[in-house]
């Protein structure tokens, strides 16, 4: 009996090892086949209109990434998303500015050579202003000028024979990069707005037709605000600004220091004209309020001859009292 149990054991013990040898090849049988077996298909999309529901929200999302800057692929590749290379936004763009003053003895021949200058450089006014004080004229003007004939403007108009420049200041600015950052948004809003007229051409639900039609109303009001900010940027590319002040005087003013006796005959000269005005508008100013004057006149006649009359009664009054007193004094005496 011993005997058949030794044997027995190690029988046993082989049938474990095939059966635990088994057990390992199932379940590794799994892995195999999924690797061999073929890939489940993707769960079908909703469709309606040749795109799933998603699909606006997905192309206004991009849409509005591309709008606040370039994508990603473009940052990478150093472009802008027009093509071009960043070397567009160093393109000069300049605006050129300037502020003179000026004065003439003759201020009609003065304005007169001023229009031909204007008009021979293809210019125009884009502001005027005439005032006159103490019979002196002074004209203020904003002045367009062809950037190209700028310098001609200016050099011309300084050695003018009909006025004398006394003040000049020039200020040139570049915009070339802000010119080239509108110009940037507003290609990238085109792009936006042909993409959402393309996806309302096809849609078919009314939610989705809301929802394009008011970010193309936002797109189409970006659009109108850049292109007007782009177009002023090339009126001031395109044409100089000059503010011009003339005044018209009765003599030049000196480059060199003015003579004490010239600068008091000049200021003299000038007191009387204001004096004179001044007069002028008394004599208007009692010609309009001339009953009023009249009124006022006989009341302060009739008052003050009340108040004479009155001092004058006072006065009696005080006499005859003391010729009183003094009468009765002079008749306790003789008694």
């Amino acid at each position: 009996m011993m005997k058949w149990k030794t044997k027995l054991l190690p029988l046993l013990m082989a049938l474990l090892l095939i059966f635990n040898l088994t057990a390992c090849g199932a379940s590794a049988a799994p892995a195999e086949d999924a690797i061999t077996t073929e890939p489940m298909a993707a769960p079908e999309m909703e469709m309606d209109y040749g795109y799933y529901n998603g699909a606006v929200d997905g192309v206004l999302e991009d849409a509005v990434v591309e709008e606040e800057g370039y994508s990603t692929a473009e940052n990478a590749a150093g472009e802008v998303p027009d093509g071009g290379t960043e070397q567009a936004v160093a393109e000069t763009k300049l605006v050129y500015r300037a502020t003179i003053e000026a004065e003439a003895l003759d201020f009609d021949a003065a304005v007169a050579a001023l229009d031909e200058l204007v008009e021979k450089l293809g210019g125009y006014y884009e502001f005027t202003s005439l005032d006159s004080y103490s019979n002196r004229r002074y004209a203020s003007y904003t002045i367009r000028i062809p950037s190209g004939n700028y310098d001609t403007f200016v050099e011309a108009w300084s050695e003018s024979d009909n006025c004398q420049l006394n003040y000049i200041t020039e200020a040139v600015e570049d915009i070339g990069a802000a010119y080239f950052d509108v110009e940037t948004r507003l290609t990238t809003l085109r792009t936006k707005m042909d993409r959402l007229q393309a996806l309302l051409a096809e849609a078919t639900l009314m939610e989705d037709i809301i929802t394009i039609e008011s970010a193309i109303s936002e797109t189409e009001y970006e659009i109108e605000r850049y292109t007007s900010t782009l177009n002023r940027y090339d009126s001031l590319v395109g044409f100089a600004t000059i503010n011009l002040n003339l005044a018209e005087v009765i003599q030049l003013t000196e480059t060199k220091e003015e003579a004490y006796l010239s600068r008091l005959t000049q200021e003299l000269r000038w007191g009387l004209e204001d004096f004179v005005d001044e007069l002028e508008d008394l004599s208007f100013w009692l010609a309009y309020n001339l009953i009023g004057v009249i009124i006022f006149a006989v009341v302060l006649v009739v008052v003050i001859r009340c108040v004479l009359r009155k001092k004058r009664e006072g006065k009696m009054r005080i006499s005859l009292k003391k010729k009183t007193e003094e009468t009765a004094e002079n008749t306790g005496t003789d008694k």
